[in-house]
């Protein structure tokens, strides 16, 4: 008989501010060295929406030249699909300060530095903290805030609307609960 997967629930936008400010007042851990990339990929993946597989490659090299499309750089995304992303100033001046190289770390020692950053706020254990949650609050927060269903779809990198639609769902079961 297959156990059932406990509930959980997304971040609020209050609480993933409350762990980035915890996460800039944090100090290294002994044997801790991927502190500052860690940093990046949580940044990339709340507040520019990025799989985790792009937030490692991402690279600041790769800004489109043009003036008037300050800000976009080019992903390699999903089945090595390119697309262009918008990352804000804010980000990219956090990445910089520091000094952000792509494929510095990986998936699972960033999963399990989120884990350790659930564990030492003392997080509820329904609060789910993980790269793609991170990702999925970024869409609903998009959605919420009035970004039409086609563009979110864009700016995520799906190929179909129904994988886009999915996090608004489950963000309003959430919320007529």
């Amino acid at each position: 008989m297959k156990t059932k997967k406990p509930l959980t629930i997304l971040p609020t936008n209050q609480l993933l501010n409350q762990i980035w400010d915890y996460l800039l007042t944090r100090p290294n851990k002994k044997g801790e060295t991927k502190k500052a990339e860690h940093e990046c990929l949580f940044l990339l993946c709340w507040k520019a929406g990025l799989r985790i597989s792009e937030a490692i490659s991402f690279d600041l090299n790769l800004e489109h030249g043009e003036t008037e499309y300050k800000g976009l750089y080019l992903l390699r995304g999903k089945r090595q699909k390119e697309r262009w992303v918008y990352i804000a100033p804010e980000i990219t001046k956090e990445l910089r300060k520091r000094k952000w190289q792509p494929n510095n770390t990986n998936r699972f020692t960033f999963f399990k530095f989120l884990k350790q950053i659930k564990e030492e706020m003392k997080l509820p254990a329904k609060v789910e903290l993980a790269p793609h949650t991170l990702r999925r609050c970024f869409a609903t927060r998009q959605a919420i805030n009035g970004m039409p269903l086609p563009v979110l779809q864009k700016v995520l990198g799906h190929a179909s609307l129904s994988s886009t639609s999915v996090y608004i769902i489950e963000k309003l079961k959430e919320n007529s609960k």
